[in-house]
């Protein structure tokens, strides 16, 4: 067995020798340096065996040298096989083409399905997936992946909290979640409201509780700004029993002050695409990249590389092996070399855009000063001093000591 499968790609023959003591000829064989197995002695004059096909000359050779007469019984082995089914053309082609058939098959949607929502949203999802491409019949290679698929439904339908897509196979199946309206406020749990950061109280607007801050006042960190119980008496005596406690809520607009520092490198340095690009075609397997058309390097100095990776199915199983598509961009080293006034604009856009970043999307810039400015090794440095209106209050729970 260990011979057969050894020399099953290479191909071996069983062989018959006739004349007297056959067995000696597969002796001669061995001094000879081929190699034979299976030896078996039918009768006084008739022995059989088993010898490699590379060593069909040698073997002619030897019985040139003796008296003993040779048949081929047999034949093993790739070589033959290969041999057997050329001579049957239609059979092959016929089996390739059924493979291509269902490989083509097996890399079309024949089934989209969405599950989780309401009749109405589920027709404008399956709408909007065949404005996609993903219905019936389509290629697969054509299609986004199943992440992006998900990421654009969720930004082209605003009705949607939640969809999942996976893909299974040739099939799509999708679940999705819609936004529901809560229309009873949730309790708020008793407490204070507090300040979050320094600044000079500008505006109130309390819902629940006991404002304790004027427009005007100065406040710290920390400070009360609206109290979470409610006087219901006059007597002071009875003030302390008669206290109910609630969930303080509503807006305390303070003015807050911010200082930001910024520097920008007078010489800007940047990449720009410049309209030209080469694409190659790749198979991988596994680890192994197989280059399929373009096989040259890039011939632009520099470039930017984008791959889309699309994988193989036969029927329901993904196959080992993917179509990449890689795209190369030639880009640019620009230099960009700024004004002192430019470079100054740059940083204050910059700044406010890091104040924006801080602050709540409400807030209000009132103010914007610069502080200091100066151009030195290359690079402006500004100093900036913001004034901003924002809603300072943040909840504070009330404790069993307050």
């Amino acid at each position: 067995m260990f011979f057969i499968k050894k020399n099953w790609f290479t191909g071996y023959i069983t062989i018959e020798v006739r004349g007297v003591h056959p067995e000696l000829f597969f002796q001669i064989l061995a001094k000879h340096g081929v190699m034979s197995w299976d030896i078996e002695k039918k009768t006084d004059t008739v022995a059989i065996g088993k010898v490699k096909l590379t060593s069909l000359m040698k073997i002619r050779e030897v019985k040139r040298q003796t008296r003993y007469k040779l048949f081929f019984t047999g034949r093993h082995g790739l070589p033959f096989t290969s041999k057997q089914l050329i001579n049957k053309k239609p059979l092959i082609l016929g089996f390739l083409l059924a493979l291509i058939l269902i490989f083509l098959l097996s890399n079309i949607v024949w089934r989209v399905e969405v599950t989780g929502l309401d009749p109405d949203m589920e027709t404008e999802v399956t709408e909007t997936l065949e404005e996609y491409g993903v219905e019936i019949g389509s290629f697969q290679w054509d299609l986004a992946p199943p992440g992006v698929i998900q990421r654009q439904l969720l930004a082209d339908i605003p009705e949607l909290l939640w969809v999942g897509v996976k893909k299974n196979g040739s099939a799509y199946h999708l679940e999705g979640v819609e936004k529901t309206i809560v229309e009873k406020e949730e309790e708020t749990p008793p407490g204070h409201l507090v300040a979050a950061k320094e600044g000079v109280i500008h505006d109130l607007f309390i819902t629940k509780g006991q404002p304790l801050v004027r427009t005007d006042d100065v406040v710290s960190k920390g400070d009360m700004l609206v109290s979470g119980y409610l006087k219901q008496v006059e007597e002071e005596e009875e003030e302390e029993e008669k206290r109910t406690a609630v969930g303080a809520d509503g807006k305390v607009i303070a003015e807050v002050w911010y200082r930001s520092d910024v520097t920008v490198p007078i010489e800007q340095h940047f990449q720009t695409l410049k309209g030209t690009k080469e694409v190659k075609h790749y198979l991988r397997l596994k680890k192994w990249l197989l280059p399929v058309w373009n096989l040259d390097e890039p011939s632009f100095p520099q470039y930017q590389v984008e791959a889309d990776e699309r994988a193989f199915y036969f029927l329901k199983w993904k196959l080992p092996i993917s179509y990449i598509k890689q795209t190369i961009y030639e880009t640019e080293e620009t230099t960009q070399q700024l004004q002192k006034e430019q470079a100054k604009q740059l940083a204050l856009a910059h700044a406010r855009r890091e104040i924006e970043r801080k602050t709540p999307p409400e807030s209000k810039i009132l103010d914007e000063k610069v502080l200091h400015e100066s151009a030195e090794n290359g690079k402006v440095k500004i100093t900036l001093y913001y004034s901003v209106l924002e809603d300072i209050a943040t909840k504070q729970p009330i404790s069993q000591g307050d």
